[in-house]
């Protein structure tokens, strides 16, 4: 009942008490996306949860114009829980409200706590009691987690001051993230308009000699490299393996085999990463349905930043109304590609490149605060 990890000012040991017996438990009232207005009062609906807000709710983003009297209001301290989504750990997911006079959608829960920091059990839920609040869960293809069962839920709990003291903490952990967060994006919005310029000629680099280069051409994709597929399944990949093994997955796997050694475009050809493209150099294998794009005639990283910008709307553009986006080998094959002349590739690939080395560092800081993160939600809890 004493947690790995503590603030020196704090000693004896936590509480256990049962959810219903600290807090209230309401549910939110009906409001639906074609309720919501550019202007109005602010609101919560339960799919943001999911996809606008952490542990903690600064700022409410949707609004609306309803002022039904039996709309349930929010208020500062508030801990929000969906009461329905697709899966058990989905549905386990715990926002504090941090502003007052909120409308507060259906299918959430509403955690109203006397004696405890909301910010706090925020914390607490998402990572000591996510499994637990999960096991509460009913249904099979929508599961609902109601408020009778959240109320036998078993927490344990510190004194008020240093439930605070932790909050304060992981909040300031959190602003760190969210802040780094942010300078990523900024890195690749800032790469996305330097691209916008340059593939619209506004930005125009010269040569060494400071003269301006040829008039920029055009030529199919599969002119100008060799197309070709996997041969693989997807479950021949071994996570011991030697060689790396490309699927339609965002990130690689492992294999005992491989099938090429080239310095090669790999393409994901259907799935929810459809048109996803690696570099690599070196020996690998790959799934039968990426695509390998190797022995260029022109700098393959200028074309890997050419197909990262146009690839995926030439896919758009061929799919059929109701049908999954996937490549053929015409998609790739007749794809018109803008080529300047081989010295101004070269020079538009260093260029954008250096934006991808930066944002990669800022990503590797970013997963570094994650992980501290975690670290800490694992021993500042018990």
């Amino acid at each position: 009942m004493v947690p790995k990890l503590r603030f020196k000012e704090f000693c004896g040991e936590w509480e256990e008490e049962r959810l219903g017996d600290v807090a209230e438990i309401y549910k939110g009232n009906t409001l639906s996306k074609s309720d919501l207005r550019d202007e109005g009062y602010p609101c919560i609906l339960y799919g943001e949860l999911y996809t606008k807000y952490g542990e903690i709710i600064e700022r409410v983003y949707s609004k609306t114009n309803r002022t039904d009297k039996n709309l349930f209001r929010g208020k500062n301290n508030d801990v929000l829980i969906p009461s329905s989504g697709e899966t058990a750990i989905d549905i386990s997911t715990a926002s504090c409200l941090k502003c007052d006079n909120v409308y507060i959608g259906g299918d959430l829960n509403v955690i109203r706590c006397n004696d405890i920091n909301g910010s706090f059990l925020s914390y607490n839920l998402n990572h000591k009691q996510k499994n637990s609040i999960a096991k509460f869960a009913q249904g099979v293809s929508v599961v609902h987690i109601y408020g009778d069962s959240l109320r036998k839920l078993k927490i344990k709990i510190p004194s008020l001051p240093e439930q605070t003291k932790i909050a304060d903490f992981l909040s300031t952990v959190d602003d760190k993230i969210q802040n780094q967060q942010d300078k990523i994006t900024h890195l690749e919005n800032i790469k996305k308009g330097f691209m916008q310029k340059i593939f619209s000629r506004k930005i125009r680099f010269k040569d060494d000699g400071g003269e301006e280069f040829p008039k920029w051409g055009e030529k199919k994709l599969g002119n100008i490299c060799n197309i070709t597929t996997g041969k693989l399944d997807a479950n021949a990949m071994n996570k011991d393996g030697k060689y790396r093994f490309y699927t339609c997955a965002a990130e690689y796997y492992r294999i005992n085999s491989y099938a090429f050694d080239t310095e090669a475009l790999i393409i994901s050809g259907n799935g929810a990463n459809v048109g996803y493209i690696h570099y690599y150099k070196g020996k690998f294998n790959a799934y039968q349905r990426t695509y390998i794009l190797d022995n260029f005639f022109y700098d393959i990283k200028y074309i890997k930043i050419y197909l990262d910008k146009y690839l995926h709307k030439r896919i758009e553009n061929e799919k059929k109304a109701g049908n999954t986006p996937y490549i053929v080998l015409s998609t790739l094959y007749n794809m018109k590609i803008e080529l300047p002349c081989l010295e101004e590739q070269t020079k538009i690939a260093d260029f954008i490149s250096s934006f991808d080395e930066k944002i990669s560092t800022e990503k590797e800081i970013l997963e570094h605060l994650k992980e501290l993160k975690k670290g800490l939600l694992q021993q500042m809890f018990v």
